[in-house]
């Protein structure tokens, strides 16, 4: 049986950067099984498995970003090559566990943002029932109709779902500028996502910010998991020094069709 919330996967080198992959809301680390084979081996895929998920179903949820983070910090704490990723739910988890580590004098060598507003750009939401929680899996493409149509599933993934959402829903962020480098992926149809609401995560770095869209929608990245293996190799083999406080860089690129 796994302990704790990481699950390294894919054979790697004895140095190879740590990619820590926290995942949507009802998420698991099963979701990245997949990603190893589309990376070098300089580059270990690290997915999280959040409590009452996955192969962790015993334990009880937990419903707050920030104590998620904090468990997930203590597991990096001290790894020297490290990358965070997060998608959606997930990249407000992600972005915590950046400032932790920060805090702690260890930043991440860069944090990548999937599908998530700028923190203060987030609309808050009042809590949703069961059955609006499971249409809104459906409408982002992350749960597929037939497992929203089956009771057994339901029964099992509901509590998950629950506590993911009451986590986004209660999260009130950070006001910090990471030392290091932020870059934000998207859809280019992912229509809960404006224009100003991503480009607002430059406030919270004082160093690169970069912005890459892709065809598809929330869930784009199932179709450009080598994007975004480009994307990590790319910081992980960078060394760009942070720049001032204050300064303003933005990228903003279209990935081809």
């Amino acid at each position: 049986m796994n302990d704790g919330s990481l699950r390294p996967l894919g054979e790697a080198s004895g140095h190879a950067t740590w990619l820590v992959c926290c995942p949507h809301a009802g998420g698991t680390a099963a979701y990245f099984r997949d990603w190893p084979r589309r990376f070098p081996p300089t580059i270990q895929v690290v997915p999280v498995q959040y409590p009452g998920h996955g192969d962790r179903l015993d334990e009880p949820c937990v419903s707050d970003v920030h104590e998620l983070s904090a468990m997930i910090a203590d597991e990096v704490a001290g790894r020297p090559e490290v990358i965070v990723f997060g998608h959606s739910f997930g990249a407000a988890v992600a972005f915590e566990l950046a400032v932790r580590l920060a805090g702690a004098g260890s930043p991440p060598q860069a944090v990548l943002i999937s599908a998530r507003e700028a923190p203060h750009h987030q609309r808050v939401s009042p809590p949703r029932t069961d059955a609006a929680i499971w249409e809104e899996m459906v409408r982002l493409g992350g749960t597929p109709t037939e497992i929203a149509a089956d009771p057994d599933w339901r029964e099992l993934l509901t509590p998950q779902f629950r506590a993911d959402f009451r986590a986004d829903a209660s999260y009130r962020p950070s006001r910090t500028r990471l030392p290091c480098p932020v870059t934000v992926m998207l859809g280019r149809d992912d229509e809960d996502l404006s224009r100003a609401s991503i480009d607002a995560w430059q406030e919270y770095t004082a160093s690169e910010f970069a912005v890459r869209v892709f065809p598809g929608g929330h869930f784009y990245l199932a179709d450009h998991v080598g994007d975004i293996a480009a994307e990590v190799v790319r910081h992980a083999s960078a060394a760009t020094p942070p720049r001032r406080p204050g300064a303003r860089s933005s990228t903003f690129e279209a990935s081809r069709d």
